[in-house]
């Protein structure tokens, strides 16, 4: 990545594993050692249907490893973050124009089209991107006052290593997978990751609490 080659810039790559708090908040602790503050934070890490079936035969062991992840680390992730953020000191998004207002931090997590919609199949995967959206709008709420914005990109199919193990663990997904997309094609990570460069962005100074659909249309046309 060119920016990573910029003076002044540095990176560090800490181990995390979402679904057990005290990685969470250790990883989290290196974060501050190393940086002083948090300014912006995207809780991804998540898992998608291994084995597809209607509500009655899913899975228990899948729905609730699947929450354990989806849900359960994504909490862990929010709640750290914005314990942190609310002990720092708040700073301008410009400093041009103070009438918008402060910031402490922004987080974004990464919900799914099936956040807002439904599919035959997946109960254990909607289930937990509906309850990601849940705890996006919940923390958004409660993070208001402390110049904290919460925020939900809610993607569709994105190329990537899962999604081609996917097409080969769950070959009849190869010809739905486009066709839900009134464009046609899937997401590229690049979409998604321009979406929330702009949520954590100042330019994204009035919006917390908002589901951002980058799905090509999928929702409007499921639902």
């Amino acid at each position: 990545m060119a920016i990573l080659k910029q003076p002044g810039y540095r990176v560090e790559a800490v181990a995390m594993d979402v679904t057990d708090q005290e990685s969470v908040e250790s990883a989290f602790k290196k974060t501050v050692d190393s940086f002083g503050r948090i300014d912006y934070c995207v809780t991804s890490a998540g898992i998608p249907v291994r084995t597809p079936r209607p509500t009655a035969d899913a899975l228990v062991s899948e729905f609730l490893h699947t929450q354990d992840v989806n849900v359960t680390g994504t909490f862990y992730v929010l709640r750290t973050a914005l314990a942190i953020m609310k002990t720092q000191e708040p700073k301008p998004n410009f400093s041009d124009a103070p009438h918008r207002g402060n910031t402490r931090g922004s987080v974004v997590a990464l919900g799914s089209a099936l956040s807002i919609n439904a599919a035959p199949y997946f109960t254990q995967y909607t289930t937990s991107k509906h309850a990601v959206l849940g705890l996006v709008k919940t923390a958004a709420l409660d993070s208001v006052n402390d110049n904290i914005r919460v925020n939900c990109v809610c993607p569709c199919w994105v190329e990537s290593n899962m999604t081609k193990q996917l097409r080969q663990d769950i070959p009849q997904l190869e010809n739905t997978m486009a066709s839900n997309v009134p464009m046609g094609r899937l997401g590229f990570p690049e979409e998604i990751a321009d979406a929330i460069l702009f949520l954590c962005s100042p330019r994204a100074s009035l919006i917390t609490g908002a589901s951002l659909i980058a799905d090509g249309g999928m929702c409007i046309s499921l639902g």
